[in-house]
């Protein structure tokens, strides 16, 4: 008897088992999938006996029992996917780098069951026919690359407007034809290069690089080299009377060849006149009363002082300048200008023996006396991950500052440029590494200075990368060197901390509290994370970052170029609360940047040497444990809905 009870218990317990397994409305459409595309069995742990959200169906994520994410990449599948889109809770969709193909009937893929999508890659594939169906009705669609397939006909604009929150649209190598209309305006990447386009650029997409529009010989406007005013190739062709008179071109007479000698001989003897008066004027001024000499009036501590004249002037070298001895090599030397920022224009110098530095002519500033001891300070500061003063020079009309040149740019245009074919992404570990730099530069110079100086202005243009892929502050304290009030002085307002921007009418000091800092570098952490610019449009980077947070979904804050390193996802969860922590609203929430700079290194440790059982643990408990315990408010509380 008791064994008959057992037997029918484990016969109860299976049946309800096996009616869970199939109850769910998910299992058929993925079973029908891998029937049709599976052949090469990688599916094998998808199994009829077993649900999908158990956990043991690869490639398949749940929630709330439904299957909310299916990343099937580079698995040799085959076929149709139409029966994926009866998944109708997915959000994220990537079947990048297989064989799958458009069926027959329809001819055109249809998308409209997958209503609650958010990113779809289907990149790499063998999909053909028109635009797929339905794409309209994917209302909460963000990213959606369709690139290097078959597709082909026109790009349905007047549907892909309706998605607003749409910001990838990646569409290139394809045979898509006909004009570009009704693009969506907040795109923050797009690519549409190598299909059969035709007709002007529009507007919207104009600033994006010439490589997203290359490979469409019908195509013209800005940013491509072609006017739209010309015919484009393609167009009628020219009537054959002009055809035929192509090689007829007007015969010079003997006296209009004779005019143009004459007009030559004038204008060379007009050369030589010049170039004559030229030479005279310069070596009567060399005949003239000599030139006073520079004179040194002051060496200590390694720093050379000099006045000329009577008008004072001051030519200051520290440790480890090279190159040059006097402000007339700097003038001499060859220049190209680099950029224009807050505080001056930066130019690329290179010196007579082939030194190169970096010169930044400041436009606007103090009295020299009240500048020469800050200068003083900031060029006495050495460290890895700061970029060295080496001189400054300044006189009654302008003052010129000297520092390295690093020749692998800024942190700005390794993130941010040439976003498109040919570029070689900015994988995590480097950008993991780089975080963590910048964070340490940044906590010396709070450290280290006597007057404990903020940095002022922080943004990723200005943390340099050198060959070693250190990164590196610059243009640190130069917003004291502005007159009080200068309206040179205004940091980009979307790396400003919200005290700043709420007092900025009524801010009359450039001095900057070092709790702006750790709200800036919150902002460049997000930067790094998700690949989009601050202040890009009209979409709030922090707001944006918070509000995807808060509808647990954070892995779709983090940059396209990452998502190949999904075994990375937790350490990028992990500088993502760092960076929250940074960009809390009270300034006294934000911890300091040593802090922030060792959260950081313990995200890297633990993921170097593997040790992920665990998981890495929470900033705000590293937090507490170092002895510092900010008032963490709901914004500022990443930890609750990103594990």
């Amino acid at each position: 008897m008791l064994r008959l009870t057992s037997l029918f218990l484990f016969s109860l317990f299976s049946f309800f088992d096996f009616v869970s397994a199939i109850g769910s409305p998910d299992v058929y459409p993925l079973l029908e999938f891998k029937s049709s595309a599976d052949s090469a069995d990688f599916l094998s742990s998808w199994s009829e006996a077993t649900d999908p959200c158990s956990g043991s169906w690869v490639g398949v994520t749940c929630r709330n029992a439904r299957v909310t994410r299916l990343v099937l990449q580079a698995m040799n599948l085959t076929g149709s996917i139409q029966a994926l889109t009866r998944l109708d809770q997915l959000r994220l969709l990537s079947l990048q780098h297989n064989n799958l193909s458009t069926t027959s009937k329809p001819a055109a893929l249809d998308l409209s069951g997958l209503k609650n999508m958010k990113l779809l890659y289907l990149s790499f594939n063998g999909f053909s026919g028109n635009f797929p169906a339905g794409i309209s009705s994917l209302h909460r669609l963000r990213r959606l690359d369709l690139s290097h397939n078959r597709f082909s006909g026109h790009i349905p604009g007047e549907e892909l407007s309706q998605l607003t929150h749409l910001v990838t649209l990646l569409l290139e190598e394809n045979s898509f034809t006909g004009p570009l209309t009704n693009i969506p305006a907040a795109l923050s990447d797009f690519n549409v290069s190598g299909n059969n386009l035709v007709g002007g650029i529009p507007k919207v997409v104009s600033f994006f690089p010439v490589e997203s529009f290359l490979g469409n010989q019908n195509l013209c406007g800005n940013p491509l080299p072609v006017n739209c005013s010309r015919k484009p190739l393609g167009s009628d062709p020219l009537p054959l009377s002009l055809l035929g008179n192509e090689h007829r071109r007007p015969k010079l007479t003997r006296n209009l060849l004779l005019l143009i000698i004459v007009a030559d001989v004038l204008a060379l003897l007009m050369i030589m006149a010049l170039f004559f008066f030229c030479c005279y004027r310069c070596a009567k001024r060399a005949e003239g009363p000599p030139k006073k000499q520079w004179q040194v009036s002051s060496n200590t501590g390694g720093n050379r002082e000099r006045k000329r004249g009577g008008i004072e002037e001051e030519m200051v070298f520290f440790e480890g300048c090279e190159g040059f001895q006097r402000v007339e090599d700097l003038l001499r030397a060859s220049a190209e200008m680099l950029g224009k920022g807050v505080v001056g224009t930066t130019y690329k110098a290179v010196m007579e023996g082939g030194k190169v530095v970096v010169v930044k002519r400041v436009r606007e500033r103090r009295n020299g006396k009240e500048v020469w001891p800050t200068l003083r300070e900031v060029g006495r500061l050495r460290h890895d991950n700061v970029i060295a003063l080496r001189a400054f020079y300044s006189s009654k009309d302008e003052m010129l500052l000297v520092y390295d040149f690093l020749h692998s740019g800024s942190l700005h245009s390794l993130l941010h440029g040439n976003r498109g074919p040919g570029r070689t992404p900015l994988g995590w570990t480097t950008r993991l590494k780089l975080a963590a730099g910048a964070a340490q530069g940044l906590a010396f110079l709070h450290d280290s200075c006597q007057a404990k100086m903020a940095h002022g202005h922080l943004t990723s243009s200005n943390i340099l990368v050198d060959r070693n892929w250190h990164a590196c502050i610059s243009d640190f304290g130069l917003h004291l060197l502005l007159p009080p009030s200068s309206a040179s002085f205004s940091p980009s307002k979307a790396y400003k901390a919200p005290e700043l921007v709420a007092g900025s009418n009524n801010h009359h000091s450039n001095k900057v509290p070092q709790k702006c800092d750790v709200y800036s570098f919150g902002v460049i952490l997000l930067e790094m994370l998700t690949g989009k610019m601050p202040g890009d449009g009209e979409v709030d980077l922090v707001k944006w970052v918070r509000g995807t947070v808060r509808e647990e979904w954070t892995s779709e804050v983090f940059d396209l170029e990452l998502l190949r390193e999904r075994e990375m996802e937790e350490e990028m969860v992990g500088l993502l609360q760092v960076a929250l922590l940074c960009l809390a609203p009270e300034p006294r929430d934000r911890p300091k940047m040593g802090i922030v700079h060792k959260m950081i290194e313990e995200i890297g440790a633990r993921g170097s040497s593997g040790r992920r059982c665990g998981g890495l643990s929470s900033p705000a408990t590293y937090l507490s444990s170092s002895g510092s315990s900010p008032v963490l408010s709901d914004d500022a509380a990443p930890n609750r809905n990103l594990f």
